[in-house]
């Protein structure tokens, strides 16, 4: 039986990272953000949003606290709100797509998220959450290079050495594993050995 993808809570966060002009508004984001109150959150966004209604930032944050609520809807109006007024904002793009992932809608994510990547070329949160997309449609091969990408642009970025070792398990590659189980025991023993479990699972070939 396949093991459940691992969330990934961590880089939707990323998409909040220096939203808001002051350094109060961005302590109080991370401060709401820290204990989960995604009511406090879409609260503030929406009275910092109210005095600046062409401020791209708030509606990336209320649409952040949107996704983590499940309210993938809501969050969809407000990013598109955002990307019309800021098409190179590559922090709403991802957020978009992952959303749109976590609603079920993986063909959907994967035409955003493809996008997102000729934005930001250097984003390695982009490709790694392309490569989710493109995992959820079963697009493995794909998924292989999308995550590929990830770890050749943040080499310590332990889940897309994970999740490309997975991939590759689940195609049968066997081979290709070793290497990034190498690479992965230095970063995250943890994740390590989930990946060499389902290795181990994962029956050969004839």
């Amino acid at each position: 039986m396949e093991s459940p993808p691992l969330p990934a809570d961590p880089l939707l966060a990323s998409a909040l990272l220096g939203r808001g002009d002051s350094f109060d508004e961005r302590e109080r984001i991370a401060g709401l953000n820290q204990k989960r109150d995604w009511e406090g959150l879409l609260r503030y966004a929406d009275e910092r949003q109210r005095r600046d209604p062409e401020g791209s930032d708030w509606g990336v944050v209320a649409a952040y606290a949107w996704v983590r609520r499940g309210d993938y809807p809501k969050a969809t109006a407000a990013l598109a709100g955002v990307i019309r007024r800021n098409p190179e904002d590559i922090g709403a793009w991802n957020l978009l797509g992952e959303s749109q992932r976590q609603a079920g809608q993986p063909g959907q994510a994967v035409r955003t998220l493809e996008r997102a990547s000729a934005i930001g070329r250097t984003s390695f949160a982009t490709f790694f959450l392309l490569g989710e997309a493109y995992r959820d449609s079963n697009r493995l091969d794909r998924a292989v290079t999308a995550y590929r990408e990830a770890a050749r642009l943040e080499p310590d970025f332990a889940r897309a050495w994970f999740e490309l070792g997975a991939a590759h398990v689940r195609l049968g590659e066997r081979d290709e594993v070793p290497v990034i189980l190498g690479r992965l025991e230095k970063l995250d023993p943890m994740l390590a050995a989930e990946l060499k479990r389902r290795l181990e699972a994962r029956p050969q070939r004839p």
